[in-house]
């Protein structure tokens, strides 16, 4: 008999106001959780895998907060609405992948490719590529190149042509001339035997005969089967490449998948520049299945090779990778709506499985002091998230293992860039590992003495922005400066040759992060050390080669501070007075131009509007 079960939940009234509520109704995993009431229920406790296809929102985090801990009604109500929000704003795409049957088999023997087709054929749509050896049935290919472009294959090959089908009139001319017996009667030409003589060539009356003829021809599929020893080369990404030995292997990746595009890229503030090929990267490093690559759209993302690791997301120092599930701006506006909530206590963070878990083990105990977070792939949790947890009043952070290996290896990265700084701060560790048990059975959670003062929630920029506001207000509260070193070469600083930079701002135009930006009223070039990425693009750009990144810094109060790296000195229209540009450029240009004797130079010492008169009134005389 299903357990009646009793929730927290959001009823909508009449006026549309949501009202606090407990219900009740039974559980039958696998089933929609039908309340006993019929009340119009917009969000309760629950878990979404549990019972799915449930009409209203179901929030593991409402359920566990509600059940496990002392939260008050006022509380409850706070986090539903939170909850609440953060659910409706979810935009994960998601589509279906039908199954692609499409293999191109490739193999120096005719006989294999037959009984793999004879095998096959039915379950199969197969291209046979036959390499080096005439046959019948199978086009001969002199040349094969792959080249992989995720979702697929592509191979670009070179066969055997010498018959242009569309001129032929099957005259039979050919056949009774080849002096070898080369050409069938279903026009097949037997290279294996042809002498070149081309006796062939001349006896056709309509010229469709060209015995060297090669058509090139470009395929596109899925995947790619070797049969036996194929000596060609292959591409670094093999995983759609397979032998005659793997064919297991083969069959598991034909079948139809649901695609959730739980990774998200954002290109605006991106610091890889995809016109220029250079910038930021580590996304594309990091990830350990291949699902990311650098193309002329900037990163892209294979969603069906992603595994959803977390690595990207983690690693992102702007946040440009995302976690649709529960993006940077959604969880910034969650925070401020709970931090009364959180304040002071341990943040727990686990999956839905995990919390569900957790839930069914120690369902009717209550755990103080705790706040239970749903947030799934915790592993694409980064440096930033953690210092907006600390923000928002957590006293610390606990990442529940069950079910997963510990220490992820870039979530345990972040983890200790975090509890570097927080230990040079406060002296404890922030960011722990435990699984349920250790959590329920722990003594050590409770930090020593008051909890420490913490900085505010910043305003939503991008993450970078919001970490040096945080680290900046840490450091100017407490006067300590953390070591550089313990955070990894996270933070760089950017030296400018002021003497020899022409201020034409090109660095500009690839610093998405802002951390460069000009002052049109002082024209200056001033820049934010504690917002820059150390991605090197402005360096690579810069046509002067004045900008240089640096790692010997110092993270004190004036880091984080934004200051002036050159300031120029203006030049102004003599005929309206209006500045229209710096003394630099216009000396380097008039450098240039003074060598063109048919240049008249003082033309360019006027602003666009009074050069254009100055040029009208010049020609008028």
């Amino acid at each position: 008999m299903a357990k009646t079960y009793s929730t927290a939940c959001f009823v909508s009234s009449d006026q549309g106001e949501h009202l606090l509520q407990e219900i009740t109704g039974k559980i039958v995993p696998g089933t929609p959780f039908i309340p006993e009431s019929s009340a119009n229920i917009v969000i309760a406790g629950g878990f979404p895998t549990l019972s799915p296809d449930t009409s209203f929102f179901l929030s593991p985090t409402l359920q566990l907060n509600a059940d496990l801990t002392e939260l008050s009604e006022e509380s409850v109500g706070i986090l539903a609405g939170a909850e609440l929000r953060r659910l409706q704003r979810l935009s994960v795409q998601s589509y279906q992948i039908d199954v692609d049957p499409r293999v191109c088999v490739v193999s120096k023997d005719a006989e294999k490719i037959d009984a793999f087709m004879d095998n096959y054929g039915g379950v199969l749509n197969i291209e046979p590529v036959l390499l080096g050896q005439s046959h019948p049935e199978h086009p001969l290919v002199t040349e094969l190149e792959f080249e992989s472009t995720s979702p697929h294959l592509t191979l670009r090959l070179r066969k055997r042509a010498p018959l242009n089908s569309g001129k032929c009139t099957y005259c039979g001319l050919c056949g009774k001339i080849c002096p070898e017996s080369c050409i069938s009667a279903q026009l097949y030409f037997d290279y294996s035997r042809c002498t070149w003589c081309k006796e062939c060539e001349k006896v056709c009356p309509v010229g469709a005969i060209d015995i060297y003829g090669i058509e090139e021809i470009t395929l596109q599929v899925p995947a790619v089967i070797l049969l036996g020893e194929v000596n060609v080369e292959l591409p670094d990404d093999r995983r759609a490449i397979f032998r005659d030995d793997q064919l297991q292997e083969f069959f598991k990746t034909i079948y139809s998948a649901e695609i959730q595009e739980v990774v998200c890229h954002n290109n605006s503030i991106c610091q890889y520049s995809s016109r220029l090929d250079t910038g930021c990267g580590r996304c594309v490093d990091r990830c350990p299945h291949g699902a990311l690559s650098k193309g002329g759209g900037g990163i892209m993302i294979d969603h069906f090779a992603c595994r959803e690791c977390g690595a990207c997301m983690a690693i992102c120092p702007t946040g440009a990778m995302q976690n649709g599930n529960f993006s940077d701006e959604p969880l910034l506006a969650y925070l401020k709506e709970t931090s009364a909530i959180i304040q002071g206590k341990n943040l727990v963070i686990g999956e839905e499985n995990q919390l569900h878990s957790l839930w069914w083990q120690y369902s009717g105990e209550n755990f103080e002091n705790m706040f239970f977070l749903e947030y799934s792939s915790p592993a694409s949790l980064s440096f930033a998230h953690f210092l907006l947890f600390l923000a928002a009043g957590a006293q610390r952070v606990i990442l529940l293992t069950d079910n997963q290996p510990k220490g992820a290896p870039e979530r345990l990265r972040q983890a200790n860039l975090t509890n570097n700084l927080v230990s040079a701060q406060f002296g404890y560790q922030f960011v722990i590992e435990k699984s349920s048990k250790e959590m329920a059975d722990s003594a050590d959670l409770q930090v020593s003495g008051s909890v420490p003062s913490v900085p505010e929630l910043p305003a939503y920029r991008n993450r970078r922005a919001m970490v040096s506001e945080i680290i900046g207000q840490l450091v100017s509260a407490s006067g300590v400066s953390p070591a550089a070193d313990q955070l990894e070469g996270e933070f760089v600083a950017l030296n400018c040759d002021a003497d020899n930079c022409t201020h034409c701002l090109a660095c500009l135009n690839e610093c998405k992060v802002e951390a460069l930006q000009a002052d049109q009223q002082t024209l200056s070039l001033t820049y934010a050390a504690g917002n820059c990425v150390g991605c090197g693009a402005c360096v690579n750009i810069c046509p002067e080669n004045v900008l240089a990144i640096r790692k010997d810094i110092n993270l004190n109060e004036e880091y984080f501070t934004r200051e002036v790296l050159t300031q120029a000195d203006a030049v102004h229209c003599k005929g309206c007075g209006k500045v229209f540009g710096t003394r630099k450029s216009l000396d380097r240009v008039m450098a240039i131009l003074s060598a063109r004797e048919e240049v008249d130079t003082e033309h360019f010492e006027y602003c666009e509007t009074c050069r254009v008169v100055r040029l009208f009134a010049t020609e008028g005389s």
